[in-house]
């Protein structure tokens, strides 16, 4: 089936689902505007679909490579995305307007200077607002429910965002002004080149703007209402977090992806670590192994030097540009290569702690330098490096959290899926800190226990 990318026979859809009404979680499931328009794009291809829930300013790069065939969340045309992806046609016109807190001074968009807005990263508003409004100090968020709560907070004095959403995200003591900010239309992104899939999603468009079903679509997901929750007390805030709708599902889930990547992670870095010490190490003390050496000393300098996240894209986007990789492999072999660059460092530290006289004694015994490591150092250098060892297993627990990034369900996405149906902010990160925290707790445990046994061991 040409058209598709990857997958034959299935169109890859990717969006971020928290924004309601065009993309949102309902009862697990992806639903929403643009899940329905793609869902008859794909019926007219005669292909299954499958939907990728990725961060949105991660939408175009994503289509770029190949790794989904079209990109649909509430997208404004713009000529900047223009040249780099190609656009369908439009299907739903787009408000940018203002929520102000009730008796804001900020009565209309003439008001917006010298002010403080907040805004998603890489939406219309925060292209607008760059381009047309100089003195306003833009602050960017990844979610509209974080900007939202910004502006509860009094940390910035406005929101600017699509009319629609914003009317599903707005409280009592917020309020959406009447004119707004500008006006566009949103549409779906496909790879520059592929005038197949384009021409296809242009035609259902068109033929469902025309029939009236796109206005049918809007009226139904419009219905989709703020959940009703009380405010009387802990217990509800949980029961509509993680009990209503069978949300703790996603925790589970997120759970279990973020020790799964995690254990991977420094079971490959271990691996990564231990050779590149042990390269490092025979240079020093023998000269040999040069070239291993320089390789092993520029993977620890880059890898340290650059953030995890740079390194995350560089592998999803880059060396697996031509490959449908599982997500969770990509984040498995992304943290143990950035984890063994330090675990690196920490096991040519416990080797240097060994004392020099051990060692010195080993050769005099007649041992070569593979035993002496092998039966005097490397013993010795385990227990001096298994505290640091059990941090860098902890730091990459809670570092696995930048997955969402390219789509993995780790511990965070499920509480972003989560606020994106309760709006409520605050208390479903609670909850997952919590989770990070016991988890934390219990590894930290473990490991005493394991280091005293060890340092009993040696007695």
């Amino acid at each position: 089936m040409t058209g598709c990318s990857k997958k034959k026979d299935t169109l890859i859809l990717a969006t971020e689902a928290g924004f309601a009404p065009y993309e949102y979680y309902d009862n697990g499931n992806i639903v929403g505007i643009d899940i329905d328009i793609v869902k008859a794009i794909a019926e007219e291809m005669n292909v299954d679909l499958e939907i990728k829930d990725i961060a949105f300013d991660s939408i175009i790069s994503e289509i770029k490579t190949e790794k989904s065939d079209i990109g649909a969340a509430g997208i404004s045309y713009t000529e900047e995305r223009a040249k780099e992806v190609d656009f369908t046609i439009d299907y739903m016109e787009s408000r940018q307007v203002i929520i102000t807190r009730v008796g804001s001074i900020i009565t209309n968009p003439n008001d917006l200077v010298n002010v403080k807005a907040a805004v998603q990263l890489g939406s219309v508003a925060d292209s607008y607002l760059t381009e047309n409004y100089p003195t306003v100090e833009i602050v960017r968020e990844k979610k509209f429910l974080a900007a939202i709560q910004d502006l509860k907070d009094s940390k910035v004095d406005c929101v600017v965002m699509d009319e629609i959403p914003a009317k599903e995200l707005i409280s009592s003591d917020l309020n959406i002004l009447e004119e707004p900010v500008t006006t566009d239309h949103y549409g779906m992104i496909v790879k520059k080149g592929n005038t197949e899939l384009l021409n296809t999603a242009n035609r259902v468009i068109q033929r469902l703007k025309d029939d009236g079903t796109i206005d049918e679509i809007m009226l139904k997901h419009m219905g989709v209402k703020k959940e009703v929750k009380t405010k009387n007390g802990i217990y509800d805030k949980f029961y509509y977090s993680v009990i209503y709708d069978g949300r703790y599902k996603y925790i589970i889930t997120g759970l279990e992806h973020t020790l799964m990547i995690a254990l991977g992670a420094v079971v490959l870095g271990v691996f990564l670590g231990g050779i590149t010490a042990v390269f490092r190490n025979i240079y020093d003390n023998t000269k040999k192994l040069k070239l291993l050496n320089i390789l092993a000393k520029t993977y620890v300098t880059v890898i340290r030097g650059t953030p995890s996240i740079l390194q995350l894209m560089i592998i999803y986007y880059v060396i697996f540009k031509a490959t449908n990789v599982n997500t969770v492999l990509v984040g498995i072999l992304s943290f143990g290569i950035n984890s063994g660059a330090y675990v690196a460092e920490i096991i040519r530290a416990g080797i240097n702690s060994v004392d020099k006289g051990q060692v010195e004694a080993g050769y005099a015994l007649g041992l070569k330098y593979s035993q002496v490591m092998g039966k005097i150092v490397i013993p010795e250098a385990i227990k001096n490096i298994l505290p640091a060892l059990g941090n860098e297993f902890i730091t990459l627990v809670k570092e696995t959290s930048i997955g969402a990034y390219i789509g993995i369900m780790e511990l965070t996405k499920a509480s972003d899926i989560i606020a994106s149906r309760t709006y409520d902010y605050f208390f479903p990160l609670f909850i997952i800190a919590l989770i990070y925290l016991m988890i934390t707790l219990i590894l930290t445990k473990l490991f005493s226990i394991m280091e005293v046994k060890l340092n009993h061991a040696r007695d």
